[in-house]
Parts: structure tokens; C-alpha cells; sequence
């Protein structure tokens, strides 16, 4: 690794540091690569000396790129050129698609050629490109729990089961520390943020970031961008305990002067009152995993599970090596699923929220616990300790009423 970045200084080649990681322009593919540090040639030097080109044009376009990611460096290959008056572009930048009821839909059909593009854009002839779209400035809500029509059509390609798709989970939040990313959350209100305490206790809050409207963390392609906001005040609740782990629940707070923009991929999750019922036969667990990071596509994971009834949660709970501990924690609750449904014993999968369905709304939700620990990795079943969110619903109340905030966004 030496060798190369001498080889890189001598050409001229400055650094740049990045912590989230840097949008790089590769035959006008996008693409981030979270890496500790990147090189870019100088603007004006030559990027074509000594390189054969099949479209010599395109090398007016060429901007050469090196990151280091331990011993690995990106892969040119994958963002080849379209061809002659072709580029890639988001779909939404290609003016090619159908109209539905005067609704304009970008085709998403791929072609050979398009797979030398990143899966969030097609080769678009330069004549058929759109200008890039200005992040509207409305605010654009729904009721809490809700979602726009934005999330069932974008999905990666090779999708697969057991990954969201863009804007599914509109108050997903990917929370960052320092240096790295630390766990999900959920939105509950343009100002407020709820995930676990053990999550974000040894954090130091003015270094703490929140990005919600996030998809795919490798890449800043998204037909609606993420927000970033940073944390002005961390609650953690006063009778949290690690052994046993108990009360495990805090609430970050962002300046009240920069809240979350309401938008398509940014919407507040209900918060069932302490009495609620709902729906516990088909719920939902979406989240990042840590390990996941430094890859190419990094997509939150989604699982189908079902909320245990508090006497079987408790019954399992005994049979558990992990779980034994907490057979008698009523702050606690039990979800399940079959094998391949989800990720026994992941430790990377911190926070993440568990949702499940109005009753009588099937396509709005509620925010019914968030991952503690998975406590079950033996047996057809597979068992994960959730804090059981209904139960800190006025202590939730209570911190954001006494700062004058509006509980409104996650009353059902």
C-alpha cells in the first residue's frame, strides 16, 4: 500500500479525508466508497496519456480515482461508458418512461448496456437527459406511519427478500458516531429520533449524527436524498440498566431550528399508546448491519416477523441461554420467525425498529419495539428481545412536552 501512494504523490495527487465517504465521478458514474482516504488527479492534468479509449471523447469526462480500502481498490470495470451519445444518469434524469393518469414514470427496464451503470441509472441518449431535479422545498407529510408511492419501485437489481426497497420505511434513521456507523432509529417527529440506550450511551452527543431518508449508504443516487442532521440533546431513561438490561430506550433530539424536512423517504412511525392492541401477525424488523459497510450496496435489511403473546415471550425466554435472564422483564417483548427469515445471534443489527400494522390499516404502522438482543439460535424458531416501545409511551410524552415540542406527528 506504500508503493501506491508514493506512486500517487508523485503524480501529483493530492488526499482528501471524508468520514462518510466521497462522491466520485467515474465516467459520470457516482459511486462512494467509504474509505479513509482518497486520491484525485489535479484538475487540468492529463487523465488520458498512455490509455487507449474505444470513444476518445471520454476522456474529457475521465477523472482518475484511487481509493484505499485496506488492499482493495475500486472497481473501474463496473462504470464503463454507455456508448457514443449515451451516459449513465439517474432514472429520473432520463426522459424516457410512461405517463399514468398524468403521472410521469421513469422506465426502470435495463438493457446490456445498462449494466455497465450503477443500479440506480440507465444509459440515457445526452439528448434525453433532464436537468438534475431541485429537492423540493414543501413540506410533503402523511399520516404518521404512512408512506408515499415512491417505495415499491426502486429496489436494486438482483433484489432479494431480505432487503428493503427505497422509501419502504420512510422513519428509518442510520445513526452515526465519530467514526462509523452505530445503529438504526426511528423517526417519530421532525425533531425527534427514538432508538435504544445501549446503543447511544457512550456516545458524545455533539459528535452523534442522524440521517434519515437513507437507502443505500454506499451511494448518493436516490430519486430523494438523505438528510442529515446533528443531535443537540440525548435522553437516556433514567431506570436503564444493562444487567439485566432493562428500560433500554433514549430519544435524540436535533435543533429546533433544522428539523427533518417531511418528504417521500422521511415520514414519522406511530407510537402505540400503553393500552393499544394491534396487529401482531405480520410485522416487520428493518435495519442496517454493520458489517455490511465498506461493501458496494449497502441496503437495510427487512425480515417478516410476529410478536409473541407476553405469557409464550416469557415461556420462551426461560428456554433461552441468552434470554433466561430476562423470563420475568416486563419491559421487554418477544418477535419471531421461521429460519431465513432472520438474522439469529447478529450482534450488527442493533436498534433496529420492529413495526407492525394498524389494526384495520394494513398499510400504515406503528412502532412496536426496537432490537435489544437475539436470544434464540437452535430450533425451527428464532426468537429476538425487543423494548417494548407502548410501555415508555409517556416518558416519551413527557421529555418532549417539556421542551415544547409537538407530540401530534406520532399520535395515531
Amino acid at each position: 500500500m506504500s508503493t501506491i501512494f508514493s506512486t500517487l504523490m508523485d503524480c501529483n495527487l493530492f488526499f482528501a479525508q471524508s468520514n462518510r465517504g466521497v462522491r466520485l465521478e467515474l465516467w459520470r458514474g457516482y459511486k462512494n466508497h467509504l474509505s479513509p482516504s482518497c486520491a484525485v488527479q489535479v484538475q487540468g492534468k492529463d487523465t488520458c496519456s498512455g490509455m487507449e479509449s474505444e470513444y476518445p471523447d471520454m476522456c474529457f469526462y475521465r477523472i482518475v480515482v484511487i481509493c484505499a480500502l485496506g488492499s482493495l481498490l475500486p472497481s473501474i470495470s463496473a462504470f464503463k461508458g454507455c456508448g457514443p451519445e449515451k451516459h449513465c444518469v439517474p432514472y429520473e434524469q432520463c426522459n424516457e418512461g410512461i405517463l399514468v393518469d398524468g403521472k410521469f414514470y421513469p422506465d426502470r427496464s435495463r438493457t446490456t448496456l445498462d449494466e455497465n451503470c450503477h443500479y440506480m441509472e440507465k444509459c440515457c441518449n445526452i439528448h434525453d437527459t433532464l436537468p438534475t431535479p431541485d429537492v423540493p422545498k414543501e413540506v410533503m407529510s402523511c399520516p404518521c406511519g404512512g408512506r408515499h408511492d415512491l417505495w415499491y419501485y426502486l429496489r436494486p437489481l438482483g433484489y432479494k427478500q431480505q432487503e428493503a426497497k427505497f422509501g419502504e420505511f420512510p422513519w428509518l434513521v442510520a445513526i452515526y458516531g465519530a467514526d462509523a456507523y452505530l445503529c438504526s432509529g426511528a423517526l417519530i417527529t421532525p425533531l425527534a429520533v427514538i432508538t435504544t440506550a445501549h446503543c447511544v450511551q457512550n456516545s458524545d452527543s455533539a459528535k452523534v449524527r442522524l440521517l434519515a431518508g437513507e437507502w443505500d449508504a454506499a451511494v448518493e443516487l436516490e430519486p430523494q436524498p438523505h438528510q442529515e442532521r446533528s443531535v443537540v440533546e440525548l435522553l437516556v431513561h433514567p431506570n436503564y440498566t444493562q444487567l439485566p438490561l432493562a428500560h433500554n430506550m433514549a430519544i435524540l433530539l436535533v435543533d429546533k431550528e433544522k428539523p427533518f424536512q417531511l418528504a417521500p423517504n422521511v415520514q414519522p412511525i406511530c407510537l402505540p399508546p400503553p393500552r393499544m392492541t394491534y396487529n401482531y401477525s405480520q410485522c416487520y424488523v428493518s435495519g442496517w448491519q454493520r458489517g455490511d459497510f465498506g461493501g458496494s450496496a449497502i441496503l437495510p435489511k427487512r425480515w417478516t416477523l410476529y410478536v409473541l403473546p407476553p405469557n409464550q415471550c416469557r415461556s420462551k425466554l426461560r428456554l433461552s441461554l441468552l434470554g433466561r435472564r430476562h423470563a420475568h422483564n416486563d419491559s421487554l417483548l418477544c418477535a419471531g420467525g421461521d429460519k431465513g427469515d432472520f438474522v439469529c445471534g447478529d450482534v450488527d443489527m442493533t436498534a433496529v425498529p420492529l413495526m407492525c400494522p394498524l389494526s384495520g390499516h394494513d398499510d400504515r404502522f406503528l412502532l412496536a419495539g426496537l432490537l435489544t438482543r437475539t436470544a434464540r439460535c437452535d430450533g425451527p424458531q428464532l426468537l429476538g428481545i425487543y423494548t417494548n416501545v407502548k410501555l415508555y409511551r409517556q416518558w416519551i410524552d413527557l421529555k418532549l412536552r417539556e421542551r415544547n415540542l409537538d407530540i401530534r406527528h406520532y399520535m395515531v
